[in-house]
């Protein structure tokens, strides 16, 4: 099968899905059919989810023949909504890693913008820990590990995440897959003093509040954070191994930006509550890749925070 993107052009103006003028929200929202198309070649099968300016649907791919996400601007769209189908263009284009869904479809100059993204099958940690409660300490450093290498990835390509959450962590076939790029930016760039962006409870202090004075510049420390808060809050914190992994976490939540490790450090850390034997995704012999855990730092504070 041939996964390379496609790049849509429509040189005449398509027919456009119906409209439904109020979607509860006050604004219009695309309202086709099912098994009808919602844009060229992908037919609508369920509305996953309806944003300010965009709409993400689960549609069925005529051309691959199998399920792919849309994403799409909802109707009478501004040209600036685009902005976040670029930034995860820009950032899924650049990056190679199974833990990551692939670009199938950029569809950006059609008559109704949109990108089309591999469908992962699997429910968020969030919906995890809501149907079967927190996780015991080495699953949550065996999923750290993964989530770590898949943020190395996108930070080598010169991006960074930053909406990392339970509820864009997917578990599919029992590994972590990273998903929804629509936030992503580039490292180094800065962030206009304003700008909101991440998920309430998981972006770090110095984004909190959204007025940053002087502004901020995106840096790795961004998205380590996030995955530290992503995983104390799938924690059993009275599970065996808890204290020790809350203390191996506990730099990656830490206030100031620049005593957080770098997530092949943070790698490192997590590894040694990991576990050893089947369960374990990847051979012991290939820890020593890795730069050397640093030294554990007991931290109460976190035992309260993960409880």
């Amino acid at each position: 099968m041939n996964w390379r993107t496609v790049r849509v052009v429509e040189a005449d103006r398509a027919a456009l899905p119906p409209i439904l003028e109020d979607a509860g929200d006050g604004a219009p929202t695309w309202n086709p059919a099912g098994g009808t198309p919602l844009v060229p070649g992908l037919l609508t099968w369920d509305c996953i989810a309806k944003g300010h300016h965009r709409e993400t649907w689960l549609c069925w791919s005529v051309d691959l023949w199998v399920p792919a996400i849309v994403k799409l601007l909802r109707p009478r769209w501004s040209p600036q909504w685009t902005e976040a189908l670029d930034r995860e263009v820009r950032a899924l284009g650049a990056l190679a890693h199974p833990a990551v869904p692939r670009l199938l479809v950029d569809g950006r100059e059609a008559p109704l913008p949109f990108i089309a993204v591999e469908w992962l099958d699997g429910p968020s940690l969030a919906e995890c820990v809501e149907e079967d409660g927190p996780f015991p300490a080495d699953d949550v450093a065996r999923l750290g590990t993964l989530v770590l290498g898949a943020v190395r990835a996108l930070h080598a390509t010169g991006n960074a995440h930053l909406d990392i959450s339970p509820h864009n962590v997917l578990l599919v076939d029992r590994r972590p897959r990273l998903i929804d790029l629509g936030a992503s930016r580039p490292l180094g760039v800065a962030l206009a003093e304003s700008l909101r962006f991440g998920t309430e409870g998981f972006h770090a202090p110095e984004v909190a509040g959204g007025v940053r004075p002087g502004g901020l510049r995106v840096t790795p420390a961004l998205d380590v954070y996030a995955l530290g808060a992503t995983l104390l809050s799938v924690l059993d914190p009275d599970s065996d191994g808890a204290d020790e992994l809350l203390d191996r976490m506990a730099p990656m939540t830490e206030p100031d930006p620049g005593r957080r490790p770098a997530p092949d450090v943070a790698m490192a850390a997590l590894i040694k509550c990991a576990g050893t034997g089947p369960t374990r995704p990847w051979p012991q012999w290939a820890d020593g890749s890795l730069p050397r855990a640093p030294r554990r730092r007991r931290l109460s504070r976190l035992r309260a925070v993960a409880g």
